[in-house]
């Protein structure tokens, strides 16, 4: 959670040194605004659309991000570790079942030009997840995905209004199926959810969990043998509420008994300028992504044999620094501060 108050600090310094014409800024929130400021995915419930000057609306063009969105998914070893080394493969069988636990922490914090900051911690959520190994290669293997339930825990910050917002959102969940592709690499390269229309934030934010719960439960690995100690990253393109990002976690094998891995991983990505369109926004309300930045980390214990791990941790900060473009104009930055454990069901 520091790292989040930080991020509002310098965000919120940056956002009000930018804005200097008084005619474009925006009125504090009334006190029934910030009571409902927490259920910003709820489409009717929506902070005021932000207003911006034509000078902040071209923030961030010179420090453009040039980033190869179609570039392959990448697994690279940097050091090879101590010997002895070994060649690590996953193994996968047609049939197979597992269950994963899936526990989410999530605090999302969002600063709408130069007056008003607002920060939403969601309640808990658990997502109890089946999948089950369809067809496998020498390429890749595809699983099947349902989401077999989704439990809301209220905790003692989440306010009553984000309680019952998300709370509203599960049942479009709730039997959800999908499908996920894992290469020959133990990266995770497609994933896919058929779940109704994400048409609130809250909704697609459930879903981008899911998947980077998917992600984080899969351990990519190097082709070359590697023992105690080995580096390598993992590097690919993956979505994050809308947008596409380049993301690349470097992996760290802290010890190898057997078929059981135990690793370390530390994550960084960054994305191009694009315009995206955020489910839950009023009507016409789209936004250009100036600049993005993640930084996380995570660690887990793993068998070759099994997709999920016996127990792992992640968690990712992501900053969003925008412009809003319809129906006004203004400078917004967001940050999604993410927490995953993830456990593997007897």
């Amino acid at each position: 959670m520091r790292i989040l108050i930080l991020f509002l600090m310098v965000a919120g310094a940056c956002t009000r040194t930018e804005t200097s014409e008084p005619d474009n800024q925006t009125p504090e929130p009334t006190a029934e605004e910030a009571a409902k400021s927490g259920e910003e995915a709820a489409p009717d419930e929506q902070p005021p659309e932000p207003f911006a000057s034509e000078e902040e609306s071209q923030a961030g063009d010179d420090s453009a991000v040039e980033i190869d969105l179609d570039a392959p998914p990448t697994v690279e070893l940097l050091d090879a570790g101590k010997a002895p080394h070994k060649a690590l493969r996953t193994t996968f069988e047609v049939g197979a079942k597992q269950s994963l636990r899936v526990e989410s922490d999530w605090t999302v914090s969002t600063i709408y030009g130069p007056m008003i900051a607002m920060e939403a911690v969601m309640p808990s959520l658990v997502y109890e997840l089946d999948t089950e190994v369809q067809e496998t290669s020498a390429e890749r293997t595809r699983f099947a995905l349902r989401v077999k339930k989704v439990s809301v825990e209220a905790g003692e910050k989440a306010k009553p209004a984000q309680v019952k917002a998300v709370k509203k959102s599960v049942g479009a969940l709730e039997g959800a199926k999908g499908s996920f592709s894992v290469n020959a690499r133990g990266l995770v390269e497609t994933f896919a959810l058929d779940a109704p229309a994400a048409d609130s934030l809250i909704v697609h934010d459930m879903v981008d969990q899911i998947e980077l719960a998917v992600r984080a439960s899969s351990l990519p690995l190097p082709e070359e043998p590697v023992g105690k100690g080995a580096t390598w990253t993992a590097s690919q393109v993956i979505d994050q509420r809308t947008a596409q990002i380049r993301q690349t976690t470097t992996f760290e094998l802290v010890s190898m008994k057997g078929e059981r891995l135990e690793a370390t991983r530390k994550h960084e990505a960054a994305a191009p300028e694009q315009n995206i369109k955020m489910p839950g926004s009023r009507s016409g309300a789209s936004f250009q992504l100036n600049k993005f930045e993640l930084s996380g980390e995570g660690k887990g214990t793993w068998r070759l044999d099994r997709l999920a791990p016996s127990s792992a941790t992640d968690e990712t900060l992501a900053a969003f620094y925008m412009t809003a473009r319809k129906p006004k104009r203004e400078t917004v930055v967001m940050g999604v501060n993410t927490v995953l454990e993830i456990k593997a069901k007897p």
